[in-house]
């Protein structure tokens, strides 16, 4: 009996488990495999509790590397899908009227593809949002290409206001205007009160020499703390050149004693190219257009570039072999610095 009971237990003995232990509890076979991160669980309290400590949402990685040899009819089924889902996303962002214009500058519309040029040949880089945002729709920036004039929204913010910060908002600001101008009715004493200008009562005592003009800086990194400080006695349209435009300028008048709170980018920071003498001090040549704060960072970079390279010309070793005590690197560096004295 014992022979014959002995002789029936391996086939009394089911399949080995497939998939393993459980590799959360590794007490019970494993059922499940994440599609994921490839765990093994037996129950639905296992699944919990590995999404819990590995941070796994269950989502299969569609774009995950998978080996040519391990490659399926299945992998080559879901690259197909996917390629197909990309297809019906960019044909429907190509028929949504709300993303259409957002793709390139030949889509925009007529009017803000020519304030768009017209912004580009003053130097400022102009960009437009989507139509659904909110600030797209508030914009009322216009271009008249019969008098080659543009009027700029503008939004006027104040935060050392009393008793809270407040905001107010031009629509129709001409370019040709300075600064000075336009804030003449927010910071003057004999300006005509209206409706929110009691807020304004300590900015108005300290006028232009007690307040800083800021612009907020875009397209920067850490664009959200950082200003350009901009010249009342300029016009609006100086003040803007050299700098990027999301729809429309956000400017912040604060008082010098508050301007610490606020990361001022230095004129040093702008790399502005200084202007050449002219022979005849009457003849006044026009204002030069600041460069694009990418081109700016483009220049510093190739100067960087430059003395790293520099740099490593001197650690190279150098060759007495052939000469008198000194390279021909040397000779050749000494006589270029001679003729450079001459």
């Amino acid at each position: 009996m014992s022979s014959s009971s002995s002789d029936s237990e391996p086939e009394t003995r089911g399949p080995a488990p497939r998939l393993g232990p459980c590799e959360v509890c590794g007490s019970k076979e494993a059922q499940y495999t994440c599609p994921k991160c490839e765990v093994k669980t037996c129950c639905l309290n296992c699944v919990r509790l590995h999404k819990m400590e590995l941070k796994c949402d269950g989502i299969r990685d569609r774009t995950k590397f998978i080996r040519v040899k391990d490659f399926t009819d299945r992998d080559l089924l879901s690259d197909y899908r996917l390629l197909e889902e990309c297809a019906r996303f960019v044909y429907g962002v190509k028929r949504d009227e709300k993303k259409r214009f957002t793709r390139i500058d030949k889509d925009l519309p007529v009017h803000l593809f020519k304030l768009k040029m017209a912004a580009r040949d003053r130097g400022i880089a102009l960009q437009f949002l989507a139509q659904n945002f909110t600030r797209h729709s508030l914009n009322t920036t216009r271009y008249n290409y019969k008098t080659n004039l543009i009027s700029w929204r503008v939004e006027w913010i104040f935060p050392n206001a009393e008793p809270d910060m407040v905001k107010f908002v031009d629509e129709k600001c001409l370019e040709t205007k300075r600064l000075s101008e336009l804030l003449d009715k927010y910071l003057d004493v004999n300006a005509e009160p209206f409706e929110g200008s009691k807020a304004l009562t300590y900015y108005k005592s300290v006028g232009f020499n007690g307040v800083k003009v800021l612009l907020r800086a875009e397209k920067v990194k850490g664009c959200s703390r950082k200003f350009f400080e901009l010249d009342p006695s300029e016009t609006l349209a100086e003040n803007l050149s050299g700098k990027c435009i999301v729809e429309f300028p956000l400017v912040f008048v604060v008082l010098k004693d508050h301007a610490y709170n606020f990361d001022i980018i230095t004129p040093e920071d702008e790399f502005e190219e200084e202007q050449p003498a002219t022979e005849s001090p009457q003849v006044q040549e026009p204002r030069r257009k600041r460069p694009l704060l990418t081109e700016k960072v483009a220049l510093e970079k190739q100067k960087e570039i430059q003395k790293e390279i520099k740099e490593d010309k001197k650690k190279k070793p150098k060759n007495l072999l052939f000469t008198t005590g000194y390279s021909s690197e040397e000779s050749l560096d000494a006589s270029d610095e001679e003729g450079v004295k001459n």
